[in-house]
């Protein structure tokens, strides 16, 4: 069965905004700020660039907003270590993600961004304190100091998101807001990457729910697809898979992993075993950090099916997946996204150490006509 209700994205006009911020001004900038300038390299479309120094994105003056969230993570303090000296910003805002066992850990990190990006940020540095299973409120305090940080101008904004402390629920939620409702198309993302250790990362489920904005419409003479992108939370991956009980799921592994790492599928597929081994789930290859190579195949697939199934994606991935996830569903509003909040974080989690920070391949390869695809929708 279908979580939700049936909802559509709103904002002014925000289709063509998107596609001209994304095919013309966020593509020119992205390829000038991956740190390449003047050397002749040029990187191959859906090649995460690390980055060492990050600059400014306004060749003018200071960009306009930088965006990140203090989490328990220690990577979430590594993209300010990355900002180049020449790097400067009108405002940041942190988000911080209460977590009741963690809050010592969440503290320290908060003051090392501040710290780290005082030196950067001309106007103000906003704090956005908000609880793990409630980003509805983060982002009411984020529409209310929208009015004093928001770009000088919306046709042209400079924006850096680091999504590396956000939830894969927040994140969703902050893109909906940036580019959906602001109309402001798609920032410049960086991530900083983990060091993978084959365990399972969480523990057990609380609830599971619909990510709003992501309600999708539900047909009820169709069947349900669900697309499960898996990682190491085998728990809340099941637990949604039993909930919606589809007559169809496919489950989306990152392959090739990272930096070569041969024995990353190996165990994620081992930690999912029960579910790849259900009658009904199909097991396909994702990009871990191309979120337009994740949107791609899910186009793939969504082309597959969707005259005969209702489309629910529960994104248990990368958070460079769940980015994809976004892109996807800015074209296909019909598709639902679910959510489970787990337990509690293993030590395992707990323990792993910051890998390499990394630009996000935000180009697509081809332009796409988000109209047209609405209209064979229809």
């Amino acid at each position: 069965m279908m979580l939700g209700t049936s909802a559509r994205f709103a904002g002014r006009n925000w289709f063509d905004n998107l596609k001209l911020a994304v095919y013309i001004g966020i593509i020119c900038r992205q390829a000038l700020a991956c740190g390449q300038r003047g050397s002749g390299i040029m990187k191959a479309y859906g090649e995460p660039v690390p980055v060492d120094r990050l600059p400014r994105l306004n060749e003018y003056g200071a960009d306009d907003l930088f965006v990140c969230c203090a989490s328990f993570e220690e990577r979430c303090i590594s993209g300010t270590l990355r900002l180049g000296p020449g790097f400067r910003v009108r405002y940041s805002i942190v988000f911080v993600i209460e977590e009741p066992f963690y809050t010592k850990e969440v503290d320290s990190n908060l003051q090392k961004l501040q710290s780290q990006l005082s030196r950067y940020t001309a106007e103000g540095v906003y704090i956005i304190r908000c609880q793990r299973d409630n980003p509805a409120e983060a982002i009411s305090q984020l529409k209310a100091v929208w009015s004093k940080c928001k770009p000088k101008d919306t046709d042209e904004p400079f924006i850096t998101l680091d999504i590396s402390g956000f939830t894969k629920i927040y994140l969703l939620q902050l893109l909906y807001f940036i580019v959906a409702e602001q109309n402001l198309g798609i920032p410049r993302i960086i991530h900083t990457t983990q060091a993978y250790t084959p365990t399972k990362l969480t523990r057990g489920v609380e609830q599971i729910t619909t990510v709003a904005n992501f309600f999708g419409t539900v047909s009820f003479e169709k069947q349900t697809l669900l697309i499960l992108l898996l990682g190491f939370e085998p728990e809340r991956s099941l637990s949604v898979w039993k909930h919606f009980n589809p007559s169809r799921t496919i489950a989306l592994i990152s392959n090739p992993p990272r930096d070569g790492q041969t024995d990353y599928l190996e165990y994620a597929q081992k930690n999912n075993a029960f579910l790849l081994a259900q009658p009904g789930v199909e097991l396909r290859d994702v990009p871990p950090d191309d979120p337009y190579g994740v949107r791609n195949t899910l186009e793939t697939i969504y082309h597959e099916v969707r005259d005969s199934f209702n489309v629910a994606i529960g994104p248990f991935g990368t958070k460079p997946q769940t980015v994809g996830v976004f892109l996807f569903c800015l074209e296909h509003p019909k598709v639902q996204v679910v959510y489970s909040y787990p337990t509690s974080y293993t030590r395992s989690y707990l323990q792993r150490q910051p890998g390499v920070t990394l630009l996000l391949p935000m180009s697509p390869a081809v332009g796409v006509d988000i109209r047209n695809r609405e209209e064979e929708e229809e």
